[in-house]
């Protein structure tokens, strides 16, 4: 299909702020679950590495939300204007099918994102500047298990646009 000029800048405009949204959330989630928690957790004693965290989750938790507007509005213009798309309970093919499956992972990474943000870490938090106690503990078990199902969704969703790209240069 050819694209008028107006299309293809809105659509690169689109799919550079999708891209970017990609990078920052699902780059955020790669270093805190690979690299800042385990440092953090190596090196710091609990109510300092409260402090730490409460430092980058400020920053992160509004990097987050706005990634997740971005993809929201970026990937309905996109879904809109993309010529493989039928509509959207329409799996007639594979393109469909892993976009489907990629909406319904990406939904559930924004739903444990917020569980995260909202819930889990303010918890830790709490029971950090009390010092350390079994809930400290337990509630650290929770943050890395929810860190690392975070991770694995987000990788997920990334072989799935990686399927998705790959059939869309082959059609």
């Amino acid at each position: 299909m050819d694209y008028t000029t107006s299309e293809l800048a809105i659509l690169s405009a689109m799919n550079w702020l999708h891209l970017l949204a990609t990078v920052v959330w699902i780059g955020g989630i790669v270093i805190n679950v690979l690299a800042i928690s385990p440092a953090a957790k190596e090196s710091l004693e609990p109510p300092m590495m409260m402090r730490l965290w409460g430092a980058i989750m400020k920053r992160f938790r509004k990097m987050v939300y706005v990634s997740i507007g971005i993809f929201i509005a970026t990937g309905i213009v996109m879904m809109m204007m993309n010529s493989a798309y039928a509509s959207t309970f329409d799996f007639g093919d594979t393109w469909t099918l892993f976009l489907v499956l990629k909406h319904i992972f990406v939904l559930i990474l924004i739903i444990m994102a917020i569980y995260m943000l909202e819930g889990v870490f303010p918890k830790l938090k709490r029971l950090a500047a009390k010092g350390p106690s079994p809930e400290l503990a337990k509630a650290d078990k929770l943050q890395k298990r929810v860190g690392a199902i975070n991770l694995m969704l987000a990788l997920i969703i990334l072989a799935f646009t990686a399927v998705n790209g790959a059939v869309s240069m082959l059609v």
